[in-house]
């Protein structure tokens, strides 16, 4: 499977489950301010629920990354968005842990 086609998949099923998602932004950002949820497409496509350890802070998050323009991108989606409305995800595929930087609206 491509990589765009596992994303797709994956965003899918996370759309599905809306809700809990939205509510587990809400409380990961309460608990430790602007971040990112970091999410492995496989794990979603073989039915794995998303945690509160799924959640990496700002700095946390932006230490995974050293390429300069990932790392850039990033640190301004995650400086810039309303944690009222929406979060930023990293998706992980694993068809050559491809990555994507995803804003989820609520």
């Amino acid at each position: 499977m491509s990589a765009i086609a596992e994303r797709e998949q994956a965003l899918s099923i996370l759309k599905a489950n809306s809700k809990a998602l939205s509510q587990l932004y809400r409380e990961c950002f309460l608990a430790k301010g602007k971040g990112a949820l970091l999410v492995y497409a496989e794990d979603i496509l073989e039915g794995r629920i998303l945690a509160k350890g799924d959640y990496r802070s700002r700095e946390e998050m932006l230490e995974i990354f050293d390429k300069p323009e990932s790392h850039d991108r990033l640190a301004e989606m995650i400086d810039n968005y309303e944690p009222n409305k929406e979060g930023i995800m990293t998706l992980i595929t694993s068809y050559s842990n491809a990555t994507f930087f995803v804003r989820y609206r609520m």
